[in-house]
């Protein structure tokens, strides 16, 4: 079973028979934007996401070999609506399904991804992407997590697929990926900019792995570990 927490705060347990997709030889869920997913090595389930100025924060279990991603938008919010599109409450609901299955703080480790510079925005001193790294960074660091690796900031989207045995396989994204992506990036700051709530998600973009492209896209994913 995959643990899942969507963006509506939901939380829910899902058969492994509705994962269909293979990358890498594995069987693959997608998180998107204001979703964890959560699953043991033993299920052979990796997760895949897309980041701009979003973050993913991902932690193993070395012991219980229990992995954990999530993929929020901003750091936190004073909306009473809380839901898993911010880091504060996905991070948290995430952790606390990890406890569930066994795991402990002291065996693992964290890996930190996004916080891209997609496109600029000026809405505040420090950009989204700034802010969502910052957040991440922060809130291990005071939670007492290890932070094996990251690979944040710069100014092009990232591809993120995690494996067993904490294998990250990592790469940026280009052409009409990275144009989707700069147009999500606008909405979203956008509605930010304005005081709106962020509704804006990292969907469409994740169809880099379709059936059409997989292949080659299997390929390029072996450029990089971090």
């Amino acid at each position: 079973m995959v643990t899942l927490g969507h963006k509506d705060g939901s939380i829910e347990k899902v058969s492994l028979t509705r994962i269909t997709q293979l990358v890498k030889g594995y069987k693959t869920h997608t998180v998107i934007g204001g979703e964890f997913a959560v699953v043991s090595d033993e299920e052979e389930i990796a997760f895949k996401t897309l980041l701009g100025s979003c973050v993913a924060i991902i932690f193993y279990d070395r012991l219980q070999k229990i992995k954990g991603m999530n993929h929020f938008l901003l750091p936190t919010t004073n909306n009473s609506n809380e839901d898993m599109k911010y880091g504060l409450y996905s991070v948290e609901a995430m952790l606390n399904e990890m406890y569930k299955m066994g795991c402990r703080k002291e065996n693992m480790a964290v890996k930190i991804s996004g916080g891209a510079d997609i496109v600029n925005v000026n809405i505040s001193a420090k950009s989204i992407g700034h802010r969502n790294v910052e957040f991440a960074t922060d809130f291990c660091g005071a939670e007492g997590f290890r932070i094996l690796s990251n690979h944040t900031r710069g100014t092009e989207g990232r591809v993120i697929l995690l494996t067993n045995r904490f294998e990250t396989f990592i790469k940026s994204v280009q052409g009409s990926t990275s144009s989707e992506v700069a147009i999500q990036e606008k909405k979203l700051q956008s509605e930010i900019s304005v005081r709106k709530p962020a509704i804006s998600e990292y969907v469409s973009g994740t169809g880099i792995f379709d059936i059409d492209e997989k292949n080659a896209v299997e390929q390029e994913m072996e450029i990089e570990l971090f």
